[in-house]
C-alpha cells in the first residue's frame, strides 16, 4: 500500500526521521521480542476497593496513584504496593478530574462551579477577562499535597494558569495548550502553543486564525507533551499534524514524522473549507473514521517507539521497531511464556517513568490470560490471583529491549 506524508507542518529545510505506520497492519510478534526485566508489584487488597480495567494509573514521586473515575475515587499505594489511602472526590461535582503536577507534587481538581451552567461561549468570555473578580466565581479548585502525610483535599483559589490551561513543561517552563475558533475573539491571531517562563510569555508557535479556523470551528485542539530520553527535552505533538517535535527550553524543532497510507490522510479541503455546522462535522468524522488526527502518548527507547494515535473516530496503540521499520498494533502482540502468557502491553493503561514502563493489571485480566509454564514457577502472588485465592490488582513493571 502506498504511503503518504500526511501534511507539511514542519520547516522545509528540516529532515525529521520517518515513522512508517499502517494503522491496520496485520503484523504480529511475540511480546518477549519487546519487553524485558518484567516484575510484578502486587497492590495490597483493601475491603471495598476493586480495581477495574478502565482505571488509570499515574506514577508520582512517592506513590502509585490509581484514579477510578467511575466512582470518583483515587487510591494511593506506596512503591512496594502497600495501600495508603482512598481519596473520594465525588462531592466536588461531575466536572472535576484529578491532575498530577509533578513540579509541586500535588493533585489538582479544577472545574466549573456546579451552581452555574456555562456554555462554550461563556467559557471563552471568562477566559478573556478572568482577572475580573466577577468572573472568578465560575470555577473552583481543590488540591491534595502529596508530600503531606494527611493527604487531605483542601480548597484552593483558581488562577489564570488554571482557566487558560497553562501546564508545567519542565525546568522553569510552562505551556499553554488550547486551540478553538470563535467569533468572540477580537484578534484573529491565535497560537496553538505558547511557552511561559517565570509567568512571562516568551515564545509562540503554530499560528492559526482563532476566529474562523476551519479545523477548530467544531473541534477544540490541544498540544500533547511527553518526556524524552533527555531530561531537558520534551516531545510535542499537535492536532491534525503528522510531525512530532522536540522542545528544549523554548526552542522547538521537528524530530519525527508519521508516514501513513493515503486512505488515512485528510483531504486538503479539510484545512480550507469550513463545515456548515456541527452535524456536518460529526457526519464527516463517522464516515472517515480512520483519518488521522493526532499522536498522543509518545515514548522513545533505543530500539522502539511506543505511541498512541487518535483518528477521527478510532484509536490505536503501536510499537514501532526502528530497525525493521515496522509498526505493530499492541492488540496483535502475543503474550508468551516469559510472562506466563500475561499480556503487559495490551490496553491503553501503560505509563512510563524514569525509563520504566508500568501497566496496571486487574485480577480478571490475570486470570483470563495466565498459563503455567513447565519448569518455571510463577510468583506466589500471581498464582494466588490466578487460582482466585486473592483479588489483588498488579502493576507490571518492565523495560523495553535494546
Amino acid at each position: 500500500m502506498p504511503f503518504l506524508l500526511i501534511c507539511l507542518c514542519h520547516p522545509a529545510n528540516a529532515q525529521p526521521g520517518k515513522i512508517y505506520l499502517n494503522p491496520k497492519s496485520p503484523a504480529t510478534e511475540n511480546q518477549s521480542r519487546f519487553v524485558d526485566s518484567v516484575r510484578f508489584v502486587v497492590l495490597e487488597p483493601q475491603e471495598g476497593v476493586t480495581i477495574g480495567q478502565w482505571d488509570n494509573l499515574e506514577i508520582t514521586r512517592s506513590y502509585f496513584l490509581v484514579n477510578q473515575y467511575s466512582n470518583k475515587c483515587v487510591f494511593l499505594y506506596n512503591k512496594q504496593g502497600g495501600f495508603v489511602k482512598k481519596i473520594s472526590y465525588k462531592k466536588l461535582g461531575d466536572d472535576f478530574y484529578p491532575g498530577y503536577d509533578k513540579k509541586t507534587e500535588t493533585l489538582r481538581f479544577y472545574g466549573a462551579n456546579k451552581n452555574y451552567t456555562l456554555t462554550p461561549k461563556d467559557e471563552i468570555k471568562i477566559e478573556l477577562d478572568f482577572n475580573n473578580p466577577r468572573n472568578q466565581k465560575y470555577y473552583k479548585k481543590y488540591t491534595v499535597d502529596l508530600t503531606d502525610p494527611d493527604l487531605e483535599i483542601k480548597k484552593s483559589t483558581p488562577t489564570e494558569y488554571d482557566v487558560n490551561n497553562i501546564i508545567y513543561l519542565n525546568n522553569d517552563y510552562y505551556y499553554r495548550s488550547k486551540a478553538v475558533a470563535s467569533k468572540l475573539y477580537k484578534d484573529s491571531a491565535g497560537y496553538e502553543l505558547k511557552i511561559y517562563k517565570n509567568n512571562k510569555l516568551v515564545k509562540q508557535y503554530f499560528p492559526y486564525n482563532q476566529i474562523n479556523e476551519p479545523k477548530y470551528l467544531y473541534d477544540q485542539g490541544y498540544i500533547a507533551a511527553r518526556a524524552s530520553q533527555d531530561p531537558e527535552t520534551m516531545f510535542i505533538t499537535r492536532p491534525y499534524c503528522d510531525t512530532i517535535y522536540k522542545i528544549t527550553g523554548d526552542s522547538l524543532y521537528p524530530a519525527f514524522q508519521i508516514v501513513m497510507p493515503l486512505e488515512n490522510a485528510l483531504p486538503a479541503s479539510f484545512f480550507t473549507n469550513p463545515f456548515k455546522n456541527k452535524a456536518e462535522w460529526d457526519n464527516f468524522r463517522q464516515n472517515n473514521n480512520w483519518m488521522y488526527r493526532q499522536v498522543y502518548q509518545f515514548e522513545e527507547t533505543p530500539a522502539y517507539f511506543y505511541f498512541s494515535v487518535g483518528f477521527l473516530y478510532n484509536y490505536g496503540i503501536y510499537i514501532y521497531d526502528k530497525k525493521r521499520q515496522i509498526a505493530y498494533q499492541n492488540s496483535k502482540i502475543k503474550a508468551d511464556s516469559t510472562t506466563f502468557h500475561i499480556n503487559v502491553l495490551s490496553g491503553n493503561n501503560i505509563v512510563r517513568k524514569d525509563g520504566f514502563f508500568y501497566r496496571l493489571l486487574t485480577p480478571d485480566a490475570i486470570r483470563e490470560s495466565f498459563k503455567p509454564v513447565a519448569g518455571k514457577p510463577a510468583p506466589e502472588a500471581i498464582e494466588a490471583i490466578a487460582n482466585k485465592k486473592s483479588n489483588a490488582a498488579v502493576i507490571a513493571v518492565f523495560t523495553m529491549k535494546n
